[in-house]
């Protein structure tokens, strides 16, 4: 078992997470899909202070957000309010960034079996696994 005190993946203990656009994030789903287009840094930038919009299709809730730092496309399940994947919008720019060294990290220690790559993450979780990358 991972110790808390030296995992930089560990959840924040007794903080409170900022929101975000939804309840729970599929993380190893999202963030290690190298045609997906993010890194750690870049979604954790972006989703905290990204504006979404939504519409309904074939039983998904699908939210496009704008931020500062990139536009990205979600794709939620209604029922549980989960983004299960998400994509960064590359439309007139340039092919999707490639994982750095940091997310590949994570992907290495956090999603090896089939129950840790469904894992739904919490908020508390999410922001656990962001509040050190974020750019100030």
């Amino acid at each position: 078992p991972r110790s808390p005190s030296t995992d930089s993946f560990a959840p924040a203990s007794m903080e409170r997470a900022p929101s975000l656009t939804q309840e729970r994030y599929r993380m190893c789903n999202i963030l290690c899909k190298p045609r997906n287009g993010w890194t750690l840094q870049s979604f954790c930038n972006a989703n905290y202070s990204a504006i979404c919009t939504q519409n309904w299709r074939l039983g998904y809730k699908q939210t496009k957000c704008v931020s500062p730092y990139l536009d990205f496309k979600e794709k939620v399940l209604m029922e549980t309010a989960t983004v299960i994947d998400s994509t960064v919008s590359t439309r007139g720019k340039e092919s999707p960034q490639e994982l750095d060294s940091v997310t590949r990290s994570f992907c290495f220690k956090q999603c090896q079996s089939a129950l840790e790559r469904e894992k739904e993450w919490s908020l508390e979780e999410v922001w656990g696994l962001c509040r050190n990358h974020l750019t100030m």
